[in-house]
């Protein structure tokens, strides 16, 4: 009894040992699958974390192709977060479109600019325009402001490919131009949408542009060429620099009344072109607008000008100059407001709103801008018939 007794003790204690063998066999199993697991786990997440990467890096670098108004097709990034501009209408733009998307000025802002504008970019790098009297590019500057691309926006200059092609060429850079006048700021808005990714915005400052030219267009549209109102648009110091029907910076003037400064040649300036005050005599326009800055609050009491029928007749203005000139100087998206402001001036009876209410709808919808009635009152002194 007492062998078999010890026989069985012996075979629970082989028993016992051959369970414990077989758990660490298996939990041991168990801990090299976990550890095969964790490890593949940590590999799939790395991966991931490469592709993803690689995903960003690859729409950060992607690119598409854009045709331009000059005709030219340029590859251009998909996303575009940086632009640079080319001058002053570009500038004006792209502050009422995608102000946070500028690495830089063309021009200093002034204090009334400034004070229209939601988004404060006044410490922009001022970096220069390829066109117009400074014609200060700095191309070094530009490249330093590492853009993804370099923005033209206006009038399309006769060297406007070679000139576009070779700083795209010097700085690497692509570089694009959208025209744009007075009554196709719309379409300019709509592609500069597409290209920068704000449709959204674009196209409240398209529809804009798009209701009160096809608005004034209708309004005055039934005024014969004969009564057109005979105006000059004069400009300088003195008043004896005229914008002379044809130029570009006519454009507003042209479009709306009969513009008596007929000058062989005329300039492109914004300084208008040089003439006399005997000529402007034989002109003799039933209305004179002059530039701000110009000599407005002089001619009243100038027995000279006096003797012009605008002058005598009390039917002279000042064009509004905030936060730019109403209709050229540059000749950008400023001259959206003048059309309607010069068209209202010169025939009030075809239209139903005041002048007052088209500057407020313009400053709120271009500058998110709120005007008081008294800010409109200053504004216009100046620029509307007295009561």
């Amino acid at each position: 009894m007492e062998k078999s007794t010890a026989s069985k003790g012996t075979r629970k204690l082989a028993a016992a040992a051959i369970f414990a063998l077989c758990l660490a066999v298996v939990l041991g199993i168990a801990g090299c699958g976990s550890s095969t697991s964790s490890s593949t786990n940590a590999s799939s997440a790395s991966a991931s974390a490469s592709s993803a990467a690689s995903s960003s890096a690859s729409a950060s670098s992607e690119t598409v192709q854009f045709t331009d108004s000059a005709g030219r097709t340029v590859e251009v990034p998909a996303n575009i977060e940086r632009v640079a501009i080319t001058g002053p209408i570009s500038q004006m733009c792209m502050l009422t479109l995608a102000p946070e998307k500028l690495v830089g000025l063309s021009n200093e802002l002034s204090g009334a600019e400034i004070k229209y504008l939601a988004t404060d970019v006044s410490n922009l790098p001022v970096l220069g325009q390829i066109y117009g009297g400074k014609g200060d590019f700095n191309k070094e500057a530009v490249a330093n402001a590492d853009p993804q691309i370099v923005i033209d926006i206006g009038e399309a200059k006769k060297t406007i490919v070679e000139d576009l092609d070779g700083i795209q060429e010097s700085i690497g850079i692509p570089c694009v131009h959208i025209e744009a006048t007075y009554n196709t700021y719309d379409q300019a808005y709509q592609q500069l949408g597409e290209l920068l990714g704000v449709q959204d915005r674009a196209k409240v400052l398209a529809d804009y542009c798009t209701s009160v030219v096809k608005t004034t267009d209708e309004a005055i549209a039934g005024v014969p060429d004969t009564d057109r109102v005979k105006v000059a648009y004069l400009l300088g110091d003195s008043g004896l620099n005229a914008m002379a029907k044809g130029s570009f910076q006519a454009t507003v003037v042209d479009a709306i009344a009969d513009n008596v400064a007929v000058i062989e040649n005329p300039g492109g300036s914004g300084l208008g072109s040089e003439t006399s005050f005997e000529q402007i005599a034989l002109w003799d326009p039933r209305m004179i607008v002059f530039a701000p800055g110009s000599i407005f609050d002089t001619v009243g009491d100038d027995a000279s000008w006096q003797t012009l029928s605008a002058i005598s007749g009390k039917n002279y203005y000042a064009v509004p100059g905030e936060p730019y000139n109403w209709i050229s100087s540059p000749p950008g998206v400023n001259q959206v407001l003048g059309y309607q402001w010069f068209a209202h001036l010169c025939y009030p009876d075809k239209f139903k709103d005041s002048i007052e209410d088209m500057a407020k709808g313009y400053y709120k919808t271009f500058y998110n801008y709120e005007m008081s009635d008294t800010e409109v009152a200053t504004l216009l002194e100046n620029s509307i018939p007295k009561q």
